[in-house]
């Protein structure tokens, strides 16, 4: 019995080591660091021309550093002036690339935004309003949500007043 068992854990040990093996050589596999999908997407990025991508030899692994190229500073300053779907807050990141202009204009875009959501909890918070005590955790969450929307929507009005990426007016104070 005790043949047995040792004859089947070292098949499983073989096999899993030549689906390792296997996995190691794949092409389509995530397995080390070469084809992890960030180093990959890097890769990727070096290709397109958006970066310098230069291996250092030293001792160990031989490891690759990346530099942003002109035409990588133009692409992303071209991506953060494009409308997308997210708060707003990738952008703003960055906001030390782009102009105060830029600043604002991203801020005015997530402003509108979040009157119109705000606008939707408030409808629906009204439509809810009048039940009975059944919809109470649902009223709940409308209320959290109008709140977020509210905290956001001041946050941005002061980002359209103020640009985070302007020069500072020693006149102007900003509130907190």
């Amino acid at each position: 019995m005790l043949v047995i068992i040792l004859i089947v854990a070292f098949i499983l040990l073989l096999i899993i080591y030549l689906v390792a093996a296997f996995r190691r050589h794949d092409s389509d596999s995530d397995v080390d660091q070469e084809r992890d999908p960030f180093f990959s997407e890097l890769s990727r990025l070096a290709a397109a021309g958006l970066l310098y991508e230069q291996e250092e030899r030293s001792y160990g692994r031989p490891r690759k550093s990346y530099t942003v190229t002109p035409a990588g500073e133009a692409a992303l300053r071209t991506w953060l002036r494009e409308p997308m779907n997210d708060p707003g807050m990738v952008r703003l990141y960055f906001a030390g690339i782009v102009g105060p202009a830029d600043v604002v204009s991203l801020a005015r875009q997530q402003r509108q935004r979040h009157e119109e959501r705000l606008e939707q909890y408030q409808r629906i918070e009204g439509l809810l309003a009048n039940g009975n005590g059944e919809w109470e955790s649902t009223q709940k969450t409308m209320r959290l949500g109008r709140r977020f929307e509210e905290t956001c929507l001041e946050f941005w009005k002061n980002e359209v007043d103020l640009p985070m990426n302007a020069v500072p007016d020693p006149q102007r104070h900003r509130a907190p």
